[in-house]
């Protein structure tokens, strides 16, 4: 982490990642948010040994569950940069403070796009900006990474995604957002049931993930995110530790979400600098809502039986599309009595999970299993986004961008 000594830091009224790193000798945490809600606890969550985390991450798998579509880039990321803008989510400092905060920009979007994303990034403080190597060829087409048919989705031509790269670092003033490739070599490969076929197979993977980040490096990128859906933090490791053998300045960013028993310090020690929680609050959110929504509405069978639109998101068990949508009816006043009721109470019990949850990351040794027995499985979210709850046109038509 040399080099980031070396560079002169921003200076706005918000953290940057890079002022982050250079602040934890290169070792930062940052933990997925949704909401203002769940923001502020994070913020504001401390352990018993005073342990905090650097920054927020904002998910493309859970901001398309809030707001009820598939997580297949059917929005673009600057229109999704655009209704988090609009929600207010993008405000990350509302307290003395400051977080760090990276996006989650899927494939990158449309070239022409990228100047507008960037600049709306920039202006409300984000400080990393995350594109990942797979090729999207039209809206709704991608694939979630973790997802069982992830294999299914081609891998861009490296040298092709390196123009993407330089598209973004075009438009990236100094002090304005880190762009981080993330590398797909391992989540785009099929799992072979012949032992030597498995191996072979894996190991084309490493290469292949070693030469793109060899390349995306030449072209210009900030940081390196490694991606991996496999259980065991083999592939990561080796990753980090031969990436590290010819790159030692480059900060690698790792996403522990299922391999969730693995400390912390490993991941660190083999090179990882920045460890995101890249799903976690909406996992614990759905999870607590669905207990008690149960409860509440055995005992008012009526409850939502005149609302088509909240009751599709309850039958999807899609609570955090539900109480954004119960939020906002509040705020324009047009919630009944009961939903008032089933919200407050929705909300209270979530809020309670999320900081649980929060507490159990940050305070843990492993790298997120200590907060799994509070929250739903990934692939349980998974089958939770697929299903859309909300018409992609309502979405558009918030922002007015087509």
């Amino acid at each position: 982490m040399g080099s980031l000594h070396n560079e002169a830091l921003p200076t706005p009224s918000f953290s940057s990642v890079r002022s982050m790193l250079v602040q934890n000798n290169g070792r930062v945490i940052l933990c997925e948010t949704h909401d203002s809600t769940s923001t502020e606890i994070i913020r504001s969550a401390v352990t018993k040994s005073g342990q905090k985390f650097n920054g927020i991450w904002y998910s493309g798998l859970c901001h398309t569950t809030y707001l009820g579509i598939p997580d297949s880039e059917t929005l673009s990321p600057f229109q999704r940069a655009l209704l988090l803008a609009l929600d207010g989510e993008l405000k990350r400092r509302t307290s003395n403070r400051s977080l760090c905060a990276a996006f989650d920009a899927d494939s990158g979007g449309d070239v022409a796009e990228i100047p507008a994303l960037v600049t709306l990034l920039n202006l409300v403080g984000v400080g990393m900006l995350v594109v990942e190597d797979k090729t999207v060829s039209a809206p709704g087409q991608k694939v979630n990474s973790l997802a069982t048919a992830s294999a299914s989705q081609a891998q861009a031509d490296p040298n092709e995604f390196a123009k993407v790269i330089r598209a973004f670092k075009a438009v990236t003033t100094n002090g304005g957002p880190m762009v981080t490739a993330r590398v797909e070599s391992f989540c785009c490969r099929s799992s072979k049931s012949d032992p030597d076929e498995e191996k072979r197979s894996y190991g084309e993977a490493h290469e292949d993930a070693l030469r793109r980040a060899k390349i995306y490096r030449e072209a210009g990128v900030d940081t390196i995110m490694i991606h991996s859906k496999s259980k065991s933090p083999d592939e990561v490791l080796r990753f980090l530790r031969e990436y590290r053998e010819f790159n030692l300045d480059t900060p690698l960013v790792v996403v522990p979400t299922t391999y969730s028993k693995t400390p912390k310090d490993v991941l660190y020690d083999a090179g990882a600098n920045v460890i995101i929680y890249a799903n976690h609050l909406m996992r614990a959110k759905i999870s607590a809502v669905s207990s008690i929504s149960d409860k509440i509405m055995s005992q008012d069978l009526n409850l939502f039986y005149d609302d088509e639109d909240l009751r599709t998101m309850i039958e999807a068990r899609n609570y955090g599309c539900l109480l954004r949508k119960l939020r906002n009816r509040s705020y324009w006043g047009e919630e009944s009595k009961e939903t008032k009721m089933y919200r407050i109470v929705a909300e209270a019990i979530a809020s309670e999970n999320i900081q649980a949850t929060v507490l159990d990351l940050r305070e843990g040794n492993l790298a997120g299993c200590e907060a799994d027995t509070r929250i739903l499985t990934v692939k349980e979210l998974l089958t939770i986004n697929a299903k859309q709850v909300v018409p992609v046109v309502d979405l558009v038509g918030q922002i007015g961008v087509h």
